[in-house]
C-alpha cells in the first residue's frame, strides 16, 4: 500500500517538470519582450551586415545611437565598423565621447579607451595612441594594450621602450617574446653599426642572444661588422656560426664572404660554402649567388657546367634563362641572338617570382625583411625555392 510519503516522491518529477516548463516560459517571454523593445533599425542593420552591405548597416546603427545615447554596445560596435571602413575621424568621435562621459560604466569606458587608442594608431597619431595604451595599465585590457603599444613603438623605432613593452606582455600573458625581443636588440645593433659604435653594437647583440640564442641575425650582423673592421678571424667565426644556425641567410652576405676569403687568399672556400648551402636550401637566389661566384673563381666554362648540373637536378625557368645567356656567348650569330631572345622571354615569365617570401602570409618581395610588411610578423621571411 502506498503511503503519503511515497506519493510525494512520485509527485516530485512532475513538480520539477512543471518548474522547468514555467522557467522556460519566463525565459521565452523575457526574450520576446526584449526583442520587441529593440528598434527595427537594429535588425535591419544586422541584415545589412550579413549581406556585406556595411555602408547601409552603419547608417542604420547611427540612427539607433542618435535616438538612444545609452546603447553603449551598439556605439562600440559602430566605432569599430567605422575604423574598419577607414573612417577614422568618425570612429574617434564615437569612442572619445564615450570616454568623456561620466555615466558610462567603468568596464565600458575602458573598452572605449582601448578602441580609441586603436583609432589613433590607425590614424598614425602614434604619440596619442602610446599615451592611451599606457593609460590602460592595470585594466582588463592591459595585456592587449601592451602588445599594441609595442607595435606603435616599433613603427617609431623606439626600441628600448618596445623592449619594455614586450617584457610586460610576457609577464602578463606568459607567451614567450624572446624572438621579437632579439630582433629589437638587433635593430639597436644595426643603428650602432651605422654610427660606427662597435661596443654598443656588441652589447646589443649580447642582449639579443640572451633572448634568442639561435638568432641568425646576430651572427649576420657580427659578420658584417667584423668584415667592415677587417677583423677576419671574428668574421670567419661568425660566418661558420651563421651557416650552422641559419644557412638560408648566407645568400644575404655573399659579398662579405667574397671580401673575407679574398683577404684570406682562399677564394675557393667562398665557392665551396655557397655550394654547400645551395645543396641544402635549393633557392633561386642561392643558385644565382653560386654561379656569380663560380664565374669569378673558376671561369665561364666551369660556371656553365655547374649551372647545367643544377638544372638537371632541379629544373628552373629563371636559371635556364641564365644558362642560355651564358651559352649564347659561346656561339656566333644568329644562334646567339635566338638564345638571348629565348632567355629574355624566360626572364619575363619569371620576373614575378621574387627572391624572398613570407612563410606566414605568403607576401613576396625582391629583398629580405626581418619583419614581414604583409603580416607584421618577425623572422618569417625565407628564400624562394627554385622555380
Amino acid at each position: 500500500m502506498t503511503t503519503g510519503i511515497d506519493a510525494w516522491w512520485l509527485l516530485l518529477p512532475l513538480a520539477f517538470f512543471a518548474l522547468g516548463w514555467f522557467a522556460a516560459r519566463i525565459d521565452i517571454r523575457y526574450v520576446l519582450r526584449e526583442a520587441r523593445s529593440l528598434p527595427a533599425q537594429y535588425f535591419r542593420g544586422l541584415n545589412y551586415l550579413l549581406r556585406q552591405e556595411q555602408d547601409k548597416a552603419v547608417e542604420s546603427f547611427v540612427d539607433i545611437s542618435r535616438r538612444d545615447p545609452h546603447a553603449l554596445d551598439l556605439q562600440l560596435a559602430l566605432g569599430s565598423l567605422f575604423r574598419q571602413q577607414g573612417k577614422i575621424a568618425e570612429a574617434t568621435r564615437i569612442h572619445r565621447s564615450m570616454v568623456d562621459r561620466h555615466d558610462v560604466p567603468k568596464e565600458k569606458r575602458e573598452l572605449a579607451q582601448f578602441e580609441l587608442a586603436q583609432d589613433y594608431h590607425a590614424a598614425g597619431l602614434f604619440d596619442r595612441a602610446e599615451a592611451v595604451y599606457e593609460s590602460l595599465r592595470g585594466t582588463a585590457y592591459e595585456a592587449e594594450a601592451e602588445a599594441k603599444l609595442a607595435s606603435v613603438l616599433e613603427q617609431e623605432k623606439e626600441w628600448a621602450k618596445a623592449v619594455r613593452a614586450r617584457e610586460r606582455v610576457e609577464r602578463l600573458t606568459g607567451a614567450p617574446q624572446g624572438a621579437i625581443l632579439a630582433n629589437y636588440r638587433c635593430e639597436e645593433a644595426e643603428a650602432a653599426l651605422l654610427r660606427g659604435d662597435r661596443a654598443a653594437m656588441e652589447t646589443a647583440l649580447a642582449q639579443a642572444l640572451s633572448h634568442n640564442r639561435n638568432s641568425g641575425r646576430v651572427r649576420l650582423l657580427r659578420l658584417r661588422a667584423a668584415v667592415k673592421a677587417q677583423d677576419w678571424a671574428t668574421a670567419e667565426a661568425a660566418l661558420l656560426d651563421l651557416e650552422r644556425v641559419q644557412p638560408e641567410l648566407i645568400v644575404l652576405v655573399a659579398d662579405e664572404m667574397e671580401t673575407l676569403y679574398s683577404a684570406l687568399g682562399q677564394p675557393g672556400r667562398w665557392l665551396d660554402q655557397l655550394s654547400a648551402v645551395q645543396s641544402e636550401t635549393r633557392s633561386s637566389l642561392g643558385l644565382t649567388r653560386l654561379i656569380d661566384a663560380s664565374l669569378k673563381v673558376e671561369g665561364r666554362a666551369a660556371a656553365l657546367e655547374r649551372l647545367k648540373r643544377a638544372l638537371a637536378d632541379q629544373p628552373s625557368a629563371r636559371e635556364a634563362a641564365r644558362w642560355l645567356e651564358l651559352e649564347a656567348e659561346l656561339h656566333g650569330e644568329p644562334a646567339a641572338k635566338t638564345m638571348r631572345e629565348v632567355a629574355n622571354l624566360l626572364r619575363r615569365a619569371t620576373d614575378r617570382t621574387p627572391g624572398f617570401h613570407c612563410r606566414n602570409c605568403g607576401f613576396q618581395a625582391p629583398r629580405y625583411y626581418w619583419k614581414c610588411p604583409g603580416c607584421n610578423q618577425w623572422d618569417r621571411f625565407t628564400t624562394t625555392p627554385l622555380s
